[in-house]
């Protein structure tokens, strides 16, 4: 108490004209308009609470003044949450955390507390002041943001990474069982035709009525996750064998594949399986998704509708796949890529703030490839080294020359795979190209996929590096991996991108609206600046910059462009100021 009276002594020397009482009554009240304040005696009954506190908690003064805490008791806290509070300011000392409380309507409500304990002449206890802030919306944006993180949105099944995290966990209990396991994955075949001749709504719908079968068939104990839009997996527990294991796919394929009633007709799907066993194809969880996935590879090749076991030896290429892979690791040599580059721009304003550099890949003989089709076998090979390189120099190279001719200061964002980002001398050859180019680190920016901050200390700590040279960092497609809030505010980056999937519809769908919400919501409390990709239409640009969103990019805006017609974009937007600070 000695502290708070010298804070008193303090204020009133600073104004000697009042006395200590109105200076305490003034304390009072400007808690008493910011916090929910109630304060109880030794024993925990409720003696004062202010009118905050009967706000929240649909109480009268009379109905929790002479009642204990107990009358606000959610049940979501265990004995123990309240025997570790009541301990701390038993000794003497403030209590911080957050609370869980229920409302006289039975609706649940979140406080940020702290508790702090009155001391009475002896230097003990005789009352306690809770001050409490209300964070019920940060702990639902937080639920949302949990929720959108493990859950495929469509089918509410775990999404990739949600199912991967289970699946090494379920081997690790085979391991230690000595049990078997089967890993299936599931294509759903020619969605894509499903989706252009009867819509995306259809598709979504064909693929919303297969996980519920899946979940039907499989049970809850099953590990299943969605994994991409067509492609699906899951964990067989109790296999005896391979026969076994066929059989058991064979009863689910025979299952989902029942005609599912669509716009008065009935559509059947069909369906591709993989099917890899543990421990006899692979022992490490990542090796055996692998092998389930070229198992799945080889069911495709034959016309889907199939389902194939992994053999030992199965050439995992496809004629197609090999000529890919040569003629890109030669088209990486011979200068057979271009980089185009997508114009990012302030939702308000529409002025210019940034560029984003895009690999475009036109062959000679098999014309222009889509990075859909090329990046995954530049990644699966690793040619994604030396092209990532090649990307990272040549954008580098670019924003120097824009640089040199007067447009920016904005910055150039270069993708980076995780897989480059795994290489123990990235730092090394990032400073170097930015040697060589002389361009300054504070016109670049770094893309990477959520993955690459996974719960690995080195690769954090790389991005740190990176961060550390001035590049931004900014984290792609975000949304559709695992971020948590918890792990938001960990985070080293300074930008997150939401995934077009959520910008594509959020016009006609009050979800996505809610989630990129949340997720702005969160950005902001931490201090990340955030971007939506994917604005095609007015409308949407409008609703994202009303839900807090400041910065855009898409086709409403520009495709990607060559260098020249990306400098005509910013004539269009810098013709006013060409050094404006906006751009």
């Amino acid at each position: 108490m000695q502290g708070n009276n010298k804070m008193v002594d303090d204020l009133i020397r600073h104004d000697g004209s009042h006395s200590p009482e109105k200076m305490l009554r003034d304390i009072a009240y400007a808690l008493d308009q910011s916090a929910i304040v109630a304060v109880t005696d030794q024993t925990g009954k409720i003696v004062y609470v202010n009118e905050l506190f009967t706000k929240i908690a649909q109480y009268s003064v009379e109905e929790l003044v002479g009642a204990d805490h107990r009358i606000i008791n959610s049940g979501f806290h265990p004995s123990s949450f309240f025997k570790e509070l009541w301990a701390t300011i038993g000794r003497e000392n403030t209590w911080r955390g957050e609370i869980c409380n229920k409302a006289k309507d039975g609706s649940y409500y979140w406080v940020d507390t702290m508790i702090v304990p009155f001391l009475n002449d002896n230097g003990k206890p005789y009352q306690y002041i809770s001050i409490r802030y209300d964070i019920t919306k940060s702990k639902e944006s937080e639920r949302m943001i949990r929720d959108l993180a493990y859950n495929d949105q469509l089918t509410s099944l775990p999404n990739r990474t949600s199912f991967r995290k289970m699946f090494y966990q379920e081997i690790e209990v085979a391991k230690k069982q000595r049990t078997k396991r089967a890993c299936i994955y599931m294509n759903v075949d020619r969605l894509r035709y499903v989706n252009d001749s009867l819509g995306h709504e259809v598709g979504d719908y064909i693929l919303s009525v297969i996980a519920k079968r899946l979940r039907t068939i499989l049970k809850e104990k099953t590990v299943i996750g969605r994994l991409s839009g067509d492609e699906f997996a899951f964990l067989l527990l109790d296999v005896r064998d391979a026969q076994h294991a066929e059989q058991l796919t064979k009863e689910v394929q025979q299952y989902i594949e029942e005609p599912i009633e669509v716009k008065d007709q009935m559509h059947t799907p069909s369906l591709s399986f993989g099917i890899a066993l543990y421990p006899e194809h692979a022992k490490k969880p990542s090796e055996l998704a692998m092998k389930a996935e070229k198992a799945l590879s080889i069911a495709r090749t034959h016309g889907g509708g199939g389902c194939e076991m992994y053999q030992h030896g199965t050439a995992a290429k496809t004629l197609e796949r090999i000529l890919l892979e040569n003629e890109l690791r030669k088209s990486v040599h011979l200068g057979h890529l271009h980089l185009d580059y997508q114009p990012k721009v302030n939702l308000k304003t529409g002025k210019l703030i940034g560029v984003e550099a895009l690999v475009r890949w036109n062959h000679p003989d098999l014309g222009r490839i889509p990075p859909d089709k090329f990046i995954p076998v530049a990644e699966e090979t690793k040619i994604i080294i030396p092209l990532g390189e090649w990307v990272l120099r040549e954008a580098c190279g670019q924003a120097k020359k824009w640089q040199d001719n007067g447009y920016g200061p904005f910055r150039v964002a270069i993708n980076m795979s995780a897989v480059q980002l795994e290489e123990p001398t990235i730092l090394h050859t990032i400073k170097t190209i930015l040697e060589e180019t002389g361009v300054t680190t504070d016109l670049i920016e770094i893309e990477l996929t959520e993955s690459a901050f996974a719960n690995r200390e080195d690769m954090q700590g790389r991005i740190r590096e990176i961060r550390a040279l001035g590049i931004t960092v900014s984290i792609d497609d975000f949304g559709t991996g695992y971020s948590t809030f918890s792990y938001i505010k960990e985070l080293p980056a300074d930008t997150i991108k939401i995934d077009m999937s959520f910008v594509r519809d959020i016009h006609l769908n009050e979800d996505s609206q809610a989630i990129v919400k949340a997720i702005v919501t969160l950005a902001d409390t931490v201090g990340l600046n955030v971007i939506a990709e994917g604005v095609e239409y007015e409308e949407q640009a409008v609703i994202l910059m009303n839900l807090g969103c400041r910065e855009g990019q898409g086709y409403y805006y520009s495709k990607p462009t060559s260098p020249d017609a990306c400098e005509q974009f910013m004539g269009k937007r810098l013709k006013t100021n060409k050094y404006s600070d906006t751009c």
